[in-house]
């Protein structure tokens, strides 16, 4: 078998990912790439992002201290398992601040107990980003950063992408000083330094800000807010000629200026507390749509890291895995490339769905076939966004006498209205015509997911001939329960699934 053909690449979040993740380090199954996305404002992120600004990653760290078991699960020596507890740790959440500076400071210092089974190479490369990020803080004094609950591991990757400038630098440096293997790769969605937010529109004309908003909104009683969004700051002005590329920037020339769309919680800092196991007020109205918003509010489209569209390119099978489904999946499925990446791959034989369980706050009353149709929509919403940039390029280029067509409704006569191509420099994005949906074709569920797995006690209602009828095939596999009573999946269990699916 070749290497094309037992490489995977998965599409996931955070925690319920992290769970099963060993499934997919089958002896086959040996070169595995992680897309994450890198939007989730709450817990710890919340100040990260509000003091620095920066991509959230949380969600990358998870996984890489993850990782650091999978790579070395039988021959893990003292000092991999203590640099795996040291970035995994937490400073206290419910200390006095000066008793969680204390021990934050002991941490920089390197006199913490946590260091002692790790070498003195290894302890000060990681210490030198401890004190980097600590040195960052330090010049934002006036806004007061809050260590409670912090999480070291993000301490060090804020430190090391804001010392390179680079956010896969970090990301490569964890891996390199942790030693997880080189064929295992965590790749941001979007390379960037600077903050991506996403917001939903709901069925009922409701919108949502921030991941942590419409995901797990923090509840009052754990100093958090809900349903708090910090105004959109009015004065926006179009920087480019394409409308899909004008407000695409994720920056603002300050820095100090990247603060996320979420207000400081009583006018001072304070995280986001909350717990995924909580049980959430329902949403008002099903989600209609995600996107990604700039500090302005308005809608963007950002490019996928370039190495995102290279893996769908090389890759010989994707999975699409367990988790949030429009804050950890969705968000990663959006962008610009991706859905034509994916639908028109040579390499991805597989294109596998891990349906969930359960359902969540974003999901009530889901069934799987609305998983596979929310997941399809999405791709598809990336590949109009790329059929309506073309669009709005030629129409820039002055090319449009020879595209006039495709400004012409069925039944319409409005192209006498535009004989003569416009000046590029002469008409403003928001003076092009609408762009003709009608040209545009959706691909069906087919050409992004051809399995489905799924557990055999879901709580997740499967219509497996309804799905079918799709071209899609249905895998029930056995499950397990977990301690609060869900059905969960047995990681050897879908081991054997998917490697069985890789060597049809």
């Amino acid at each position: 078998m070749s290497n094309r053909g037992s490489s995977v690449v998965v599409i996931s979040g955070g925690t319920a990912c992290n769970h099963i993740a060993r499934a997919f380090h089958d002896s086959v199954t040996n070169d595995v790439c992680y897309i994450l996305g890198i939007s989730d404002n709450g817990g710890s992120s919340s100040e990260l992002l509000r003091v620095l600004g920066g991509p959230s990653i949380g969600d990358l760290r998870s996984r890489l201290t993850r990782l650091i078991d999978i790579a070395h699960s039988e021959r893990s020596s003292p000092e991999r398992i203590a640099m795996r507890d040291l970035l995994s740790y937490r400073l206290p959440a419910d200390a006095s601040e000066q008793e969680v500076k204390d021990e934050w400071i002991s941490i920089v210092e390197g006199r913490h107990e946590l260091w002692k089974p790790i070498s003195n190479e290894k302890k000060e490369a990681i210490r030198g980003f401890l004190t980097s990020f600590h040195f960052e803080v330090l010049k934002r004094a006036h806004k007061r950063f809050n260590f409670r609950n912090g999480s070291i591991g993000n301490f060090f990757l804020t430190g090391a992408r804001l010392f390179f400038g680079s956010l896969e630098a970090a990301l490569f440096l964890f891996s390199a000083i942790t030693g997880i293997s080189e064929r295992t790769t965590v790749v941001p969605v979007i390379n960037t330094n600077h903050t991506a937010t996403i917001a939903a529109k709901l069925m009922n004309g409701d919108t949502l800000a921030g991941q942590n908003e419409i995901s797990h909104p923090p509840s009052k009683k754990n100093g958090g807010y809900h349903n708090g969004v910090r105004p959109a700051t009015p004065g926006c002005r179009w920087t480019r000629p394409n409308p899909i590329d004008a407000f695409s920037h994720l920056a603002l020339d300050n820095e100090d200026d990247q603060a996320p769309l979420s207000p400081d919680v009583g006018g001072s800092s304070a995280n986001l507390f909350f717990s995924k196991d909580e049980v959430h007020e329902k949403l008002s109205s099903r989600i209609e749509r995600l996107y990604y918003i700039n500090q302005y509010g308005q809608e963007i489209y950002p490019f996928p890291n370039p190495k995102v569209i290279s893996h769908m390119s090389t890759k010989g099978t994707l999975i699409y895995s367990i988790g949030s489904l429009y804050t950890s999946i969705v968000p990663c499925l959006i962008l610009r490339d991706v859905g034509n990446s994916i639908a028109h791959s040579t390499t991805l034989k597989n294109k596998i769905l891990l349906l969930n369980g359960s359902n969540d706050r974003e999901t009530d009353g889901y069934t799987a076939m609305d998983f596979i149709n929310t997941i399809t929509a999405a791709l598809n919403q990336s590949r109009n966004i790329d059929a309506r940039r073309a669009f709005y390029q030629n129409f820039a280029d002055g090319s449009i006498e020879n595209n006039v067509h495709h400004l012409t409704a069925p039944g319409s006569n409005t192209t006498s209205l535009l004989s003569e191509p416009p000046s590029l420099a002469g008409t403003p994005p928001h003076h092009y015509p609408p762009f003709p949906d009608h040209q545009f074709t959706p691909d069906p569920p087919s050409a992004f997911i051809t399995h489905v797995i799924y557990l055999k006690n879901s709580a997740v209602h499967v219509d497996v001939k309804a799905i079918e009828s799709n071209n899609i095939r249905c895998i029930p596999i056995r499950g397990v329960e977990s301690s609060n009573g869900l059905p969960v999946y047995d990681e050897f269990v879908l081991s054997e699934t998917i490697r069985d699916i890789i060597q049809e």
